[in-house]
């Protein structure tokens, strides 16, 4: 093999390497095209959610959007009032068709609970996130009680 066939061979094998780069490159980029547009409609569904999401003691106080591989959503929730299981039930149950609803008033109510079973001397509950993606997140707030 001459200097000249090196040459050719190297080129070749850095043409196809830029090809395979650009052709993973556009994935990326149309699967990122595609997680705005889900995380778009997700956006929404959430929006609408939130009347129901409500009835559980709980206000949707912020909503982030990570953008990114594998794309996610935040929700922060703040806690508004105490209520008892029972009307978290009925809710759940006349609306068992939204299953984005189910999931996020089952993971409050957990949180709710383990939050409930904690002794924080000198600290108040303040609230949790809620990261929807992969993994999934639930993160609890509390705030320093002065005085």
């Amino acid at each position: 093999m001459d200097l000249t066939d090196l040459k050719i061979g190297v080129s070749d094998m850095l043409n196809a390497g830029a090809d395979k780069l650009k052709d993973s490159i556009s994935y990326l980029g149309d699967l990122k095209d595609a997680g705005v547009d889900k995380l778009n409609s997700l956006v929404t569904d959430i929006l609408g959610l939130t009347p129901l999401i409500e009835v559980t003691g709980f206000s949707l106080a912020d909503i982030s959007v990570d953008v990114g591989i594998p794309p996610g959503i935040t929700l922060s929730f703040s806690k508004v009032r105490d209520v008892d299981k029972a009307t978290i039930d009925q809710m759940l149950a006349e609306n068992e068709d939204k299953n984005l609803l189910q999931v996020i008033v089952k993971s409050l109510e957990k949180a709710d609970e383990l939050q409930k079973q904690m002794n924080l001397a000198n600290y108040k509950f303040r609230g949790l996130s809620m990261k929807i993606g992969l993994p999934p997140d639930v993160s609890l707030k509390f705030t320093k009680i002065e005085g």
